[in-house]
């Protein structure tokens, strides 16, 4: 069955791909119309576990460890956390949970539905120019400067790695802007189940920070974060394999400006199990932290969440610790 986002999507890239080609002949904005089946969702092979209530899953979490040590539940100070065995089959198998289907800002972890939009909805070199509304965002993580030349692909290594503002926000311009960009992003949400999760910007800043209501915060929960990372698994290596970047060094499409990432990602250069991750803080979600790790059996693997943390490296060393990871 389509989803109206799939539905959207195909409408948005023919109509305005085609508008664009017309008038400025294919230039930076025209959208992708290559690979639609990218974004297409197998919801019979992804989403084993989606039409389950979050209330379930954690039932049965405590029916069957699968194998795993049931080992007395890790001290941490984040309010929600969660540990979670993803096997080939796409059924989850969880390990650990703390508060996992309560609702909490996520900060920066917002990216990754930033990264999941932007790589469906444009080509990898499609070239954007980064505007002075972009350097405005809070922050100067990146070093972008306005009237620079680069494309998706360089855009999301600054937004992961570095969890860059300037550059999330630069990504929703080929689409007029965040708006209609994060309707998008709330679509694709409710496509995979994430039935907790709701964005108003492209990356996590607080309201205030945004001038925006005081109500409107990003927020979602451990579990439906575990539903977004296992989607990116499945469906976007290509941002896997940023998220397990330690430092990259990147020139704009014109040469003129060098940028030289360093991950935000303490936690990459201390253990060998990481893949990849996310971090994230803010004063209201404090810190933040999404974790895919290598399983303990082939064909598997975890991922770890926790948010509202004082120490959410701290915190996450003693759950993946706790269960020997």
């Amino acid at each position: 069955m389509t989803s109206v986002y799939q539905l959207i999507k195909r409408t948005m890239n023919k109509i305005i791909s085609i508008f664009i080609a017309a008038i400025i002949g294919g230039g930076v904005f025209g959208l992708s119309l290559n690979g639609l089946h990218k974004a297409e969702f197998a919801k019979n092979q992804f989403s084993a576990n989606v039409n389950q209530t979050d209330q379930e899953l954690l039932a049965n979490s405590t029916s069957t460890t699968n194998g795993w040590k049931r080992n007395p539940a890790p001290e941490v100070q984040a309010k929600s956390a969660i540990l979670v065995e993803i096997a080939r089959n796409s059924q989850q198998n969880i390990i650990w949970a703390k508060k996992a289907d309560q609702e909490s800002p996520i900060a920066s972890l917002t990216k990754l539905m930033t990264a999941v939009i932007a790589a469906e909805f444009y080509q990898q070199n499609q070239n954007i120019i980064v505007t002075k509304r972009a350097i405005e965002q809070l922050d100067e993580a990146g070093n972008l400067r306005a009237g620079e030349r680069l494309n998706t692909e360089k855009l999301l290594k600054i937004m992961l790695l570095e969890s860059s503002n300037d550059a999330a926000f630069a990504l929703t311009e080929p689409m007029g802007g965040p708006e209609g960009f994060v309707a998008l992003m709330n679509l694709k949400a409710q496509d995979i189940g994430l039935g907790h999760t709701r964005y108003f910007n492209p990356n996590g800043l607080d309201p205030e920070d945004t001038q925006s209501p005081p109500d409107q915060i990003n927020h979602s929960t451990a579990i439906d974060l575990v539903k977004l990372a296992q989607y990116t698994v499945g469906y976007h290596p290509e941002i896997l394999e940023i998220l397990g970047e330690k430092e990259i060094s990147l020139y704009s499409g014109d040469a003129q400006f060098y940028h030289q990432l360093q991950t935000t990602n303490e936690l990459l250069d201390r253990n060998p199990n990481i893949i990849g991750g996310k971090t994230g803080t803010t004063e209201r979600a404090r810190g933040c932290l999404l974790l895919i790790l290598k399983g303990k059996t082939p064909g598997t693997y975890l991922v770890a969440a926790v948010l509202n943390s004082p120490d959410k490296f701290g915190d996450m060393e003693k759950i993946i610790s706790n269960y020997g990871l």
